[in-house]
């Protein structure tokens, strides 16, 4: 598994953002034990439609939720904000250069942007793993030029990544 080689080189790892899936997304719930057992704070994505952004509110998952813009569930915007060292996303599509193509609205890529810089400026440790059935493989993605690339992508048959860890 990709989180125990994470774990392995990155000892320092205190937050993770999972997320609800919806409209027969690969779930990343088989993550919590795992992340819990490290002490690794939980959050979800809470997405702010007005200003196309992503905020991650810490999560446990006995946490009611509550339904967000795109009928996605997430924590009570009353919740403490976290930023995620570890990033795992949904996506439609993949392809094997990692680039993701999601629903639109580059709300993941801009979220991705800002954590991966500021997680450089702190010099602390930063990784993003999207996870999808392998059916959703695509030869080439569309890519603009706000698409971030991830660093691993997990099916039910293979990690693919370009990070050396």
């Amino acid at each position: 598994m990709c989180l125990n080689k994470i774990f392995l080189t990155n000892k320092n790892i205190q937050t993770a953002s999972l997320y609800f899936p919806i409209n027969n997304e690969i779930s990343p719930f088989d993550f919590i034990n795992y992340l819990q057992k490290k002490n690794v704070t939980l959050s979800l994505p809470v997405v702010d439609a007005k200003k196309k952004s992503i905020i991650f509110k810490k999560w446990i998952p006995t946490d009611e939720l509550i339904q967000g813009p795109f009928g996605t569930m997430e924590p009570s915007k009353t919740q403490k904000s976290i930023l995620p060292q570890i990033l795992v996303v949904p996506m439609l599509s993949f392809d094997r250069e990692l680039y993701r193509l999601g629903y639109g609205g580059g709300y993941y890529d801009k979220s991705i942007n800002i954590l991966k810089k500021h997680f450089q400026n702190e010099k602390i440790f930063f990784i993003t793993i999207g996870l999808a059935y392998s059916i959703q493989e695509e030869k080439k993605i569309p890519k603009e030029k706000h698409d971030m690339r991830l660093d691993y992508i997990i099916t039910e048959n293979e990690a693919l990544s370009k990070v050396n860890l």
